[in-house]
């Protein structure tokens, strides 16, 4: 995803279509589970994998490894491309039986549904509710897959991690560096913000955000919420900023109070959900 990027109505609308079009429907009426499946997104790459079933490709495959993290790509998973712009002869050769694709990003489902079925899921859109959009892709996987069970037990997981102990009352500000001045702060809208209501915690971060649940901004922000406790998603700041007076003039940075997760898929599905609840309750 690039900072900033918004959905229009336009390919909302299209995103949501994409669901249920007919090249997926077709995989599914053969009446029989596909394992060949090429994934051009991570958040639905980490969700076959927690499934149980090993892709044939995903896109940017080298880069998910520090991305996502876990689950872990299985050895000898190939690398399709940019996750925007799939090299699409390499992917006509690999015969998949299926290519599943975020909706509303990257190359059109049209031109992939030349080479294989598609399945497009709108788990960032504006309907803002990526938790529930990426529980839904847990059953419609399992449903694909044949691995009905497995994705019971997904979930199941998901809700106890959910309803483990609760984190303290201090609003929390989730942010992710771009540069030493420039940052995405994370709200309404996001993975995280759905996985913080569960947990008892409050998002310090009421302004607005994009299709995607973040908002690109500057430093200044974080003066505005001194209570707030500050978690980055690494990477860290870049040591230029964090030597400078103005970093260390930041009211959570002055009282102590900024954590640093590991790198967690900002645009995940329930695995990077799951992760981001495991390592802010152990942070």
């Amino acid at each position: 995803m690039v900072a900033g990027l918004a959905l229009s109505r336009r390919q909302v609308v299209a995103g949501a279509a994409a669901v249920l079009w007919g090249g997926a429907a077709r995989a599914a009426s053969r009446g029989a589970a596909t394992d060949r499946i090429v994934a051009l997104d991570w958040a639905l790459a980490e969700t076959l994998v927690a499934l149980g079933v090993a892709p044939l490709a995903v896109a940017e495959a080298p880069l998910y490894a520090r991305r996502v993290v876990e689950p872990a790509l299985p050895a000898g998973t190939r690398d399709i491309g940019l996750r925007s712009w799939p090299n699409l002869e390499a992917l006509r050769a690999l015969q998949p039986d299926l290519i599943l694709a975020m909706a509303g990003y990257g190359i059109a489902p049209a031109r992939l549904e030349r080479i294989a079925p598609v399945r497009a899921f709108p788990l960032y859109s504006e309907a803002r509710r990526p938790l529930d959009l990426a529980r839904q892709a847990v059953r419609d996987l399992g449903g694909l897959t044949g691995r009905g069970a497995q994705a019971a037990e997904l979930l199941d997981r998901l809700d106890a991690a959910l309803a483990g102990p609760r984190l303290d009352d201090r609003p929390l500000l989730i942010v992710k560096f771009a540069d030493d001045r420039l940052l995405d702060v994370f709200g309404a809208g996001s993975l995280f913000h759905d996985v913080l209501r569960p947990l008892g915690a409050t998002n310090a971060w009421t302004g607005p955000t994009n299709a995607w649940g973040f908002a690109s901004t500057g430093l200044e922000a974080l003066a505005g919420h001194p209570e707030a406790r500050l978690v980055i998603i690494e990477p860290a700041p870049p040591p230029r900023l964090a030597d400078s007076p103005l970093w260390r003039a930041l009211p959570q940075v002055r009282a102590g109070r900024v954590t640093l997760l590991p790198p967690v898929w900002v645009f995940g599905g329930v695995p990077s959900a799951l992760r981001f609840a495991r390592l802010l309750g152990a942070a």
